[in-house]
């Protein structure tokens, strides 16, 4: 075969050794031109984006003094610069910042010497005496990449790369590379090399969404590029290839070697001593604190262990991801990212960082809870299961004002991240348990068929169609009255009270309370007793908003987290909440009062009682001081799958949920709504309000009466002391007041 081949060349010398190399050289020739042709028609676009980003590198001190650049002055479309989109919680601190790039801009004074000698040493060292394109460069890069048989140098300049970056896709392809000299040559001919390098070093990608030196130095190392030593400039030097993995934050061990080598390219440059260079880099794993393994590969250090490598300010991350959703919607992703809007929210950033605390100690403390059933767990795939169980531990706090919707504090979840996004405040639903009676008491007190004395039956019971609902604890205490059967979440009457009811009411106050369309209630919500406990799914935003409807004396409203939004230039450009206020006073005019107001302060009445001896959540507020008036309920789904809380104040609704996030997974026996979720409600409102002054629920003026009664019976205590369990000034719709004396502690049972 071979002797074929050289017997084939040997009579065509001059096709193999001319004609192929010429039909080689002018393919190459009209490929090369065809490429030239397109670079001339995209130049002049070129041209205009590199001066508009040269032009603002001109404006850099401008730019670090505050000024305001326009819509008009940066065109968003040509990828020049990001302004990012700032959120403001109602006092107008900043909680959040949506970008796309995270850049600092600096004037080519801020680079250190060692950072310019570090890029041209390993990136270009003919830099300053090619025209863009450098034939010696890529004969060496060739020559050592052909030495190691894999790519270790490349050939492409500095001005190259910065064209590279400006102009095309990234794409490693010839025609890419062929249009990447043109722009380079031409970049050349506009700019000095100082210039060259300043937009260089401003523009090129150091990963985390982190554009420039600046940006760079700040997120390595806490600090200003200015302030950057030899070994610190090659370690961000280092990263410029390929910040996935050369980035310290992402690979600490190979980012050390790949710095090693940028030091020698320094000494080999000539540009640092061997010696010099070696104990910089000492210095430099002391001064970060660089921990090696056994083997010798650096496993920690505190590079990036700074407020700043996190970038993004997020100090409410669910609710900013919330409001980044709204603001997409309306203004379109680009802008959101880039466009330098304000968000005014109504958050309250204090109690937001005070929520989050609580909602993490309690997801903590049930995650932990799981943890030690597992380490009690002989089985070994059993303890396996428990412990995955607390890694899948969540939960939701929200807070609203009831009067307005504003939302105060807003927790989706423990901690968001790539992994953990799902905001379970608003994106999932869940049964919610007994936290639903109050609306079934509140329809069945508004049509006066029941009472706060009304005395029902605890017994086991079953109701048509063979329903047999069981207590939460299995006890049955016989003769109850409302008050004592909402305060101890008693199933078995819940139930009779909605059988009593019947579904119209309750079913309107649902479609009214979250505005849904027949065919949604429907679908969602279903006319069986069980509803009375709770088995049709809400979120916990929508659970806050239905027990808002109670608080608020049965107004309608929407919760809503913006109330307007600026452009750069301060002019308001969407106000948000006048819309909502607006909405809020059409629907109260359709909807009328979803709830009559006496019904919902009767009940509000009844849930102050949670908290008292015996309630389902007795125990949160023991030995705490809270200087207003408090109400709530406890919630939990069948075999402990759910923990909610609906707890209020004068001035908040808070919905409080814990559960596994994926799916129908038990909490563990008795880990209810009072064990779980109250306790990180009563953490929130006992450091929201300790300072503050007292305050009640509202009363309405009309048609209501306060009455002392019995606790047994329901019934009037017959002189004081008597009845040994008293309500003093329970509510009453005026004329449904017991009108009878006690019948269980009469003056001759007392004797």
């Amino acid at each position: 075969m071979e002797v074929n081949i050289l017997d084939w060349i040997n009579k065509h010398k001059f096709f193999t050794f001319i004609g192929i190399p010429v039909i080689l050289i002018t393919l190459i020739v009209i490929y090369t031109s065809i490429v030239y042709v397109e670079w001339m028609h995209d130049r002049q676009k070129a041209l205009d984006k590199l001066f508009k980003y040269k032009q603002l590198i001109d404006r850099t001190e401008e730019l670090r003094e505050g000024y305001s650049y326009t819509y008009s002055e940066i065109d968003v479309s040509a990828k020049v610069v990001d302004i990012p989109t700032r959120i403001y919680d109602r006092n107008n601190e900043i909680i959040g910042e949506f970008f796309e790039q995270k850049r600092e801009i600096v004037p080519y004074s801020y680079f250190p010497k060692w950072l310019i000698k570090a890029v041209i040493a390993s990136e270009d060292r003919d830099f300053y005496i090619h025209n863009g394109v450098s034939i010696k460069g890529i004969i060496r890069a060739f020559a050592v990449n052909l030495i190691h048989l894999r790519v270790v140098q490349g050939g492409s300049t500095i001005t190259q790369q910065l064209a590279k970056v400006l102009f095309t896709d990234m794409e490693r392809n010839i025609k890419r590379k062929i249009y990447e000299i043109f722009c380079a040559l031409e970049i050349e001919k506009h700019y000095d090399k100082q210039d060259i390098l300043s937009m260089y070093l401003n523009y090129i990608y150091f990963g985390n969404g982190a554009y420039g030196v600046e940006a760079a130095a700040k997120m390595f190392f806490g600090k200003s590029i200015i302030d950057c030593n030899e070994t610190e400039c090659a370690m961000i030097v280092a990263t410029i290839t390929n910040p996935l993995i050369y980035s310290p934050l992402n690979n600490l061990d190979v980012s050390l070697r790949k710095t090693k080598r940028i030091l020698q390219s320094m000494v080999d440059a000539g540009f640092l001593k061997q010696e010099i260079a070696e104990i910089q880099y000492k210095n430099f794993l002391k001064q970060w604190d660089v921990k090696f393994s056994k083997d010798n590969i650096a496993e920690s250090s505190l590079i990036g262990s700074f407020i700043f490598s996190l970038y993004r300010i997020n100090r409410a991350p669910f609710f900013n991801e919330y409001i980044r959703r709204i603001l997409v919607n309306k203004f379109s992703e680009e802008v959101v990212k880039k466009g330098g809007l304000r968000v005014y929210t109504t958050l309250d950033a204090k109690k937001q960082d005070i929520a989050l605390t609580a909602l993490k100690k309690g997801i903590q403390l049930q995650r932990e809870y799981h943890e030690k059933n597992a380490k009690n767990i002989k089985n070994p795939q059993r303890a396996l299961a428990e412990m995955e169980k607390a890694k899948n531990i969540e939960g939701a706090f929200v807070s609203l004002n009831p009067f307005t919707g504003e939302i105060i504090s807003y927790a989706g979840g423990y901690s968001f991240s790539y992994q953990n996004q799902m905001d379970h405040v608003q994106q999932i639903r869940r049964q919610p348990g007994s936290s639903f009676k109050p609306v079934v008491y509140a329809a069945a007190i508004q049509d006066r068929v029941i009472t706060p004395s009304t005395v029902f039956d605890d017994i086991p019971m079953t109701f048509k169609g063979g329903y047999s609902p069981k207590n939460y604890d299995g006890v049955y205490l016989g003769k109850v009255i409302v008050r004592e059967a909402l305060k101890k979440s008693i199933n078995v009457v819940a139930v009779q009270v909605l059988e009593k009811e019947g579904y119209s009411r309750v079913m309107s106050i649902i479609q009214k309370a979250l505005n849904l369309s027949n065919s949604e209630l429907g679908s969602r919500f279903y006319k069986t007793l069980s509803l009375a406990l709770g088995t049709y799914e809400l979120s916990p935003l929508e659970n806050a908003v239905m027990h808002a409807v109670l608080v608020n004396g049965g107004d309608f409203i929407i919760p809503y987290g913006i109330r307007y939004v600026k452009d750069y230039n301060g002019n308001i450009v969407w106000n948000n909440e006048e819309e909502v206020l607006l909405q809020i006073q059409e629907k109260r005019k359709e909807y009328g009062k979803i709830i009559d107001p006496v019904a919902c302060a009767i009940v509000v009445s009844m849930l102050k009682s949670v908290f008292e001896e015996g309630g389902t959540a007795s125990w949160v507020l023991k030995n705490k001081s809270v200087p207003v008036d408090v109400a709530g309920k406890t919630g939990t789904s069948s075999d402990y799958v759910d923990a909610w809380f609906l707890g209020y104040t004068p001035d908040s609704v808070t919905a409080v949920w814990v559960g596994n996030k994926t799916g129908a997974i038990s909490l563990g026996r008795g880990r209810s709504g009072g064990v779980v979720a109250a306790p990180i409600w009563a953490d929130y409102i006992c450091t929201v309000y300790k300072d503050s002054e007292y305050k009640s629920f509202i009363l309405p003026q009309e048609g209501i009466t306060k009455q002392t009664i019995c606790l047994d019976s329901g019934l009037v205590p017959r002189k004081e002391g008597l009845c040994p369990r008293v309500a003093i000034n329970e509510l009453f719709y005026t004329g449904t007041e017991p009108g009878e004396y006690c019948t269980i502690h009469t003056l001759q049972a007392s004797h």
